[in-house]
């Protein structure tokens, strides 16, 4: 397993996403992103704080299945939403402040991905190289999308589609979607923050994971296309090649 991390201020001010790696006892990998929110520096901090929380509670843990893995992300991101609400109420620098997340556990033989908020998570398979989103987005626009009342591209423009519906640090309480994926199956898995998600297709993400020869190489390019095509946010990719021995062999 080989694993790479990145983020570009983009055309903001400030950065406000925020990403890292942490292994627990058993040397399980548990990747965290987060993409903050709110005025001053307060999209820093929420985006930050559930990082490391998350992070520093899962060094100490160990888990036999995706199930219990499952179970102690549940407690432990809500856990993490609970003081961000609680330093959101309690300093008014800090009011509004928020934060998406999405994290992605390798456990034995499946990988746990959890979301809220529009970051998002990738599959590269293994056998087809079809790249899809494994998450669903928690925005206003893709809502409207998923019942029907607007089609995928009109969710694409529309005005309310970077309004977001879950996040965390609004409310005392969080509900966190989860997909689990199979190792096998998977040869490469991306967190990202949606300023690469908005600033590139899903063809133009596979083209690049598939020619670059290595996650830095991988990485660059998106971020250097994302900007080309018109993306203004913060961007952040978080990579997991499961198989090294593909990576070598990519861009032969």
């Amino acid at each position: 397993m080989d694993t790479y991390k990145q983020t570009h201020i983009g055309m903001r001010n400030s950065n406000q996403d925020y990403t890292d790696l942490f292994y627990n006892k058993s040397n399980q990998l548990l990747a965290v992103l987060c993409d903050g929110m709110g005025g001053h520096k307060a999209g820093d901090i929420a985006s930050e704080m559930a990082v490391l929380l998350l992070g520093h509670h899962w060094k100490g843990t160990t888990f036999v299945s995706p199930e219990e893995a499952q179970e102690w992300l549940e407690v432990h991101i809500n856990m993490a939403n609970q003081r961000i609400y609680r330093v959101a109420k309690q300093y008014s620098d800090f009011q509004g402040m928020g934060t998406t997340l999405v994290a992605a556990a390798f456990i034995d033989d499946g990988i746990l991905i959890g979301n809220i908020g529009d970051s998002r998570a990738y599959q590269l398979s293994r056998d087809s190289k079809q790249m899809t989103v494994v998450t669903e987005d928690h925005s206003f626009a893709n809502e409207l999308r998923l019942t029907g009342e607007i089609t995928e591209e009109e969710a694409k423009i529309h005005h309310q589609r970077h309004t977001l519906t879950r996040s965390l640090g609004v409310f005392d309480k969080v509900s966190i979607d989860f997909f689990e994926l199979n190792k096998q199956d998977t040869q490469l898995v991306m967190l990202c923050s949606d300023g690469l998600s908005n600033g590139i297709e899903e063809k133009e993400m596979k083209n690049i994971v598939l020619m670059e020869k290595d996650l830095k190489g991988i990485s660059d390019r998106l971020i250097e296309t994302a900007l080309k095509n018109g993306s203004t946010d913060n961007i952040t990719v978080c990579l997991i090649e499961l198989d090294t021995s593909l990576l070598e062999r990519r861009g032969e």
